[in-house]
């Protein structure tokens, strides 16, 4: 049950955090061939209010009118996510890879489907990449955490990544927290780790 609960957790606050993966303010369309952030926030607003196929129509209008702009191919795949269709959120977020390799939120998610499809191992090697991205980007510290927590069993190293994730959000979580503090107070951990508070 604390697995379910850890990961149902990851997806609400990944769900929080992708919602505004991308642009909220870009330049003029003229200027780099992207959607104003007019049409970019109109669509966004669809999908904060949960009208995921009103979203998904704008996202995809979006997508033709600015072929290289990545947000709308981001936000699809969220959406698609979100629905649970993985395989077709997959093609989204490697649309927006191909456009923008550097796109955190698109490998953060990434790495989320394919462990949902259990491939724990490909996870972490997405996750790894969105942090050699962007090293304070919590949402990946947080699923890589949650990962090593719950798929390889390897607290400590969930330790790091959950009290980074931490840091950067100002340690306000407090399941987070309780994560955090049920690991330091397991024997093992301690028993691990004591020669370090000596």
């Amino acid at each position: 049950m604390i697995h379910f609960t850890k990961l149902l957790a990851a997806l609400l606050l990944l769900c929080a955090a992708g919602c505004s993966s991308g642009p909220q303010t870009v330049k003029s369309t003229k200027q780099i061939g992207t959607p104003s952030s007019a049409e970019f926030d109109r669509a966004l607003a669809l999908m904060k209010s949960g009208d995921s196929a009103g979203a998904s129509q704008a996202f995809l209008a979006l997508s033709e009118s600015y072929p290289r702009s990545t947000g709308p191919w981001t936000n699809l795949g969220i959406l698609a996510a979100r629905q649970q269709q993985y395989e077709l959120a997959a093609k989204y977020f490697l649309g927006a890879l191909q456009r923008s390799p550097n796109n955190v939120a698109a490998l953060n998610w990434m790495g989320y489907i394919t462990s949902k499809n259990g491939s724990y191992d490909a996870a972490l090697d997405w996750y790894g990449k969105a942090l050699a991205v962007r090293d304070d980007y919590a949402a990946a510290h947080l699923n890589i955490g949650i990962l090593y927590e719950t798929a390889f069993k390897q607290s400590s190293q969930a330790l790091v990544h959950y009290r980074r994730y931490q840091a950067l959000t100002g340690g306000d979580n407090i399941l987070v927290s309780a994560w955090i503090h049920n690991i330091e107070s397991n024997a093992d951990y301690v028993a691990v780790n004591v020669s370090q508070v000596n």
